[in-house]
C-alpha cells in the first residue's frame, strides 16, 4: 500500500527532529536531565534501525505495525517536549514584563513539585516504551544501517528548466494550429476550442503555450485562465473564479447576478479569451447554462474559450463539430526533456548516459510529464543510478491514470532523504490546480516541525532548498517568479497531486471529497469545506483527536476546535465569515501558525499573545482589522507577520521586541515611543515618493 511507504520516513523526520531539539534547559530547569539523556539514547538506538525497517515495512506487516507504534511515541514525546518549551517561553515573556517577581518556582502551578513530578513520571514512561520498542527491533531482526540524514537536502543544479518548460517540446505544431483558429476572424460570439488527452499528455501546457503566445496577447484585450478542476460544482462558482481571476482578489460571498454584473462591466466592448482548465462537467444542462451567461456579457464576436479536458464526453459537450486530440510524444522528444531535466547547459552527455537515457525514454510511453519527472529525479546522479532506474522495471503503457502513478512512484521513492518525501507529501493539504505559493509552504512545513534549523541552515533557507528541489524534480512546476527573479509560486500536476494524496491518504483527509464519517482517527492533516457546525462537533467528540496537527477550515470554527484539539500547529480560517476568534484561542499552546485571511475578522483577542510558539501569523486582505493586539510584543516566536498595507492601520507598541521577526509586509510609523521607526532597527528613515 502507497500509504505505508510514508510511516517510515514520518519517523525518520520526527527522530531526527527530537534528537536535535534542545532538552538541556528543559533538564535543567525541572530536574530531570538524567531522564532526558535516557530518552536520547533511546531515540539513538531506534534510529540505528530505521533505514532497515524502512525497507522491510511494505513486505512485513509486524515491522509495519513496528513503526507505527514507534511513531505513536514519537508524537507523544514532541507534544511533551513541545509543552514544557512552552512553559519555558512563558516564564521568559513574564520576567521581561516584569510579571511575577516573587515567583520562585518555575510553573504557575499551586504545587510546582507535583507538576515536576508528573513531567519526570512521564519521561520515565516513554524510556521503558522505548527500551521495549528497541527490544522488539532486536526480535524482529532489524538491522542497525547507517543511512543519510532524514533531512538531508541536496544542493539545487541549474538546467534548462529554469527558462524552459520541458514539456513543450513536441507540441509547437498542435499550437500554432490553435493559435491560428484563434486570431483568424469568427462570427461566432462565443466559439470553444475543446483540448482533450488523457492525464500527464500535456494539455495544461499546451493551453498555457497558446494563452502567452504574442499573437494571443495581441489578438485579445483581456485573457483570463481559470483552473477548474473536480471541486467546482456550481456555475455560479464558475463566474466566481473567472471574476477573481480578472480582479485578482478573493471574492467574497455575492449573488450569481452581482458576480455576472461585474463581469460584464470587466468585458463589455473587449474580446476575450477564457481558458477552463481540468473541466470534468460533462452535463449538457450546465454547460448550456454557462455559455448561455456568457452571451449576455458582451456581443462582441470573436470571444474564445479553450477547454482542458481528459473526459472525451466533456469535449464533446462543449464542440460536437471539433476536438483537439493530444497525441503522445516521439521516443525522441522524451529523450529531449529527460536531457533538458537531467543535465545543465554546459555539461556533456556520455554515450553511456545516452544509451540509457534512449531506454528510460522509450519506458515512458510518450507522456512529457513521466519524462519530465524521471528526468528530475536523474539531475546529478552517476551511471548506476540511471541503471538502477532503467532496472526498477517501471514502464508506462496504461491508458489510465494508475499507469501514470506507477512511474512517478519511482522518482518518489528516489527522493534524497525523508524530509523532502514528508514535505511532498504534505502539499496534499492543497486542492488540485491550487497556487502552492512558496512563502506559505515553507510556513506551514516550519509549523509541522519538518524544518530543524542547525548550524548551517535557518528553517527558512532550509525550506527554501526543499521548495526548490521539488521543483527541480518536477513534483512541482509552473514557477513563476516576482521581479526581482525570486520564486513566488508553482503548482503541481494533478496527477502528481493523485500520487501525494494516495501516499499521504492515511494521515491527511479533505472532507470536501470524503464523507465526514470516514475520517481516520489517527488524522493528522484536516481539510475541512463546508461541513456544518452539528457535524464536525459530534465527530470530533467521538474521536481520538490528539493526532490532529493541521486544520484548514472553510466553514464557521466552533469552540470544540479549542476543546479537543488542543495539539494543532497549524489553524487556517482563510475566506469564512467570522468577526472575532474566542479567547479560547489561547488553549492551541502548540499553535504556530495561523491564517484568518479574506475574512471580516474586526480584532484578535489579547488572548492570542499567549500563543508563544507562534511563527506565522497572516491577516491579508482583512479589510475591517484595525489593529493587532497590544500586548503582541509578547509572541516572541513570531518570525513572519503578514498583511496588507494600510494606512489607518494601528501597528502595537513595541514591535521590536519580536526580535525573531523575518517578515514585516507593512509598518505604519508612529510619532510616539514605541511606534516609530527605530522599532524596525533603523536610526535614521528618509521618507521617499
Amino acid at each position: 500500500m502507497a500509504e505505508t511507504l510514508l510511516i517510515g520516513a514520518t519517523v525518520k523526520v520526527l527522530v531526527d527532529k527530537l534528537l536535535a531539539v534542545a532538552t538541556e534547559e528543559i533538564g535543567l530547569t525541572l530536574g530531570v536531565k538524567n531522564e532526558l539523556t535516557k530518552l536520547n539514547k533511546s531515540f539513538a538506538m531506534v534510529q540505528a534501525f530505521l533505514n532497515d525497517a524502512a525497507r522491510r515495512q511494505v513486505e512485513e506487516e509486524a515491522v509495519n505495525l513496528w513503526l507505527k507504534n514507534l511513531e505513536s511515541i514519537a508524537y507523544e514525546v514532541d507534544n511533551l517536549l513541545d509543552q514544557f518549551n512552552y512553559e519555558i517561553i512563558r516564564r521568559k515573556v513574564e520576567i521581561r514584563n516584569q510579571m511575577n517577581r516573587k515567583v520562585r518556582f518555575f510553573f504557575s502551578s499551586a504545587n510546582p513539585l507535583l507538576f515536576r513530578s508528573k513531567f519526570s513520571q512521564k519521561i520515565m514512561d516513554v524510556n521503558m516504551r522505548l527500551k521495549m520498542v528497541n527490544e522488539e527491533a532486536i526480535s524482529y531482526g532489524l538491522q542497525r544501517r547507517v543511512g543519510d540524514s532524514a533531512i538531508f537536502v541536496p544542493p539545487v543544479i541549474e538546467t534548462d528548466s529554469i527558462s524552459v518548460d520541458p514539456i513543450v517540446l513536441g507540441r509547437e505544431n498542435d499550437a500554432s494550429v490553435i493559435v491560428n483558429m484563434l486570431v483568424d476572424s469568427s462570427d461566432e460570439v462565443v466559439s470553444v476550442v475543446p483540448i482533450v488527452g488523457m492525464g500527464g499528455l500535456g494539455k495544461t501546457t499546451l493551453a498555457r503555450l497558446i494563452f502567452n503566445d504574442q499573437r494571443t496577447k495581441k489578438h485579445f484585450d483581456e485573457r483570463i485562465w481559470v483552473c477548474v478542476s473536480e471541486k467546482i460544482g456550481s456555475t455560479m462558482r464558475l463566474f466566481k473564479k473567472i471574476l477573481e481571476s480578472l480582479t485578482d482578489n478573493v471574492i467574497q460571498v455575492e449573488s450569481r447576478e452581482s458576480i455576472l454584473r461585474k463581469i460584464k462591466e470587466k468585458l463589455e466592448d473587449k474580446r476575450y479569451l477564457l481558458v477552463l482548465d481540468d473541466l470534468w462537467n460533462d452535463e449538457k444542462t450546465y454547460w448550456e447554462d454557462f455559455k448561455s451567461s456568457l452571451l449576455g456579457i458582451n456581443s462582441i464576436r470573436g470571444n474564445f474559450v479553450i477547454v482542458t479536458t481528459r473526459s472525451k464526453d466533456v469535449a464533446s459537450t462543449v464542440n460536437r463539430r471539433y476536438q483537439h486530440s493530444l497525441c503522445k510524444l516521439y521516443d525522441d522528444d522524451c529523450w529531449d526533456i529527460i536531457k533538458m531535466r537531467a543535465f545543465s547547459k554546459e555539461e556533456e552527455v556520455s554515450k553511456d548516459l545516452e544509451t540509457i537515457g534512449k531506454k528510460i525514454a522509450c519506458r515512458c510511453g510518450g507522456l512529457p510529464l513521466a519524462a519530465n519527472v524521471i528526468g528530475g529525479t536523474l539531475q546529478g546522479k552517476v551511471l548506476d543510478d540511471w541503471i538502477s532506474i532503467l532496472q526498477s522495471g517501471f514502464s508506462y503503457s496504461n491508458e489510465d491514470a494508475s499507469g501514470v502513478l506507477q512511474v512517478l512512484k519511482v522518482s518518489f521513492d528516489r527522493l534524497p532523504s525523508s524530509l523532502l518525501k514528508k514535505c511532498f507529501t504534505y502539499c496534499s493539504v492543497f486542492s488540485k490546480g491550487e497556487r502552492i505559493e512558496k512563502e506559505r509552504v515553507i510556513q506551514l512545513w516550519m509549523a509541522e516541525g519538518l524544518l530543524v534549523e542547525n548550524d548551517e541552515n535557518d528553517m527558512e533557507s532550509l525550506g527554501n532548498r526543499v521548495y526548490d528541489t521539488l521543483l527541480q524534480n518536477s513534483f512541482l512546476q509552473k514557477a513563476v517568479k516576482d521581479k526581482y527573479g525570486d520564486i513566488k509560486h508553482s503548482e503541481m500536476h494533478d496527477l502528481v497531486h493523485d500520487l501525494a494524496c494516495s501516499i499521504s491518504k492515511a494521515e491527511s483527509f479533505n472532507v470536501e471529497s470524503c464523507n465526514i464519517v470516514n475520517i481516520p482517527g489517527r488524522v493528522k492533516y484536516l481539510v475541512t469545506k463546508s461541513l456544518s457546525r452539528h457535524e464536525y462537533s459530534e465527530k470530533i467528540e467521538n474521536e481520538d483527536v490528539g493526532y490532529l496537527r493541521a486544520l484548514f477550515l472553510d466553514d464557521q470554527i466552533s469552540d470544540s476546535v479549542f476543546r479537543y484539539w488542543k495539539n494543532l500547529r497549524t489553524l487556517e480560517l482563510q475566506c469564512i465569515y467570522i468577526e472575532e476568534l474566542t479567547a479560547s484561542v489561547a488553549k492551541l499552546i502548540h499553535l504556530r501558525f495561523l491564517d484568518v485571511s479574506f475574512t471580516s475578522i474586526r480584532a484578535f483577542p489579547e488572548t492570542i499573545c499567549k500563543l508563544y510558539n507562534l511563527q506565522t501569523l497572516r491577516a491579508i486582505g482583512c479589510i475591517r482589522l484595525k489593529e493587532l493586539p497590544s500586548q503582541l510584543q509578547n509572541l516572541v516566536s513570531l518570525r513572519h507577520l503578514v498583511t496588507k498595507r494600510n494606512k489607518r492601520f494601528q501597528m502595537p507598541l513595541d514591535i521590536g521586541k519580536l526580535t525573531c521577526l523575518r517578515t514585516l509586509k507593512f509598518y505604519n510609523v508612529g510619532h510616539e515611543n514605541g511606534r516609530r521607526v527605530e522599532e524596525l532597527g533603523f536610526e535614521e528613515f528618509e521618507e521617499k515618493t
